[in-house]
């Protein structure tokens, strides 16, 4: 009768640390896993940007890079412009 309880804990045991063991091995591999850069991106070093004259600010938003240029910034102006001279016509 002791014979069976002493292999029964032996198992319990073993199973037991089968599944520490098993455990570490899965967090050891996760953190490998998030600790690895890409090294294929597309734009490491942005600060090249602000070197660039007709480039006047950018920016990135949810992984996207926004560029706003010279001549986004005249055609904000003719846009203003033309709203402006709408609402004065419209008063007239």
């Amino acid at each position: 009768m002791t014979k069976v309880i002493k292999t029964q804990l032996r198992i319990v045991i073993f199973g037991i640390l089968a599944l520490l063991f098993g455990f570490m091995c899965l967090s050891t591999i996760e953190k490998s896993i998030v600790n690895e850069e890409p090294l294929d991106i597309p734009c490491q070093n942005l600060d090249v940007l602000d070197s660039v004259d007709d480039i006047l600010h950018w920016e990135i938003l949810n992984d996207t890079l926004h560029i706003y240029t010279k001549r986004d910034s005249v055609r904000d102006e003719y846009e203003r412009y033309m709203y402006i001279k709408n609402l004065e016509n419209d008063n007239n």
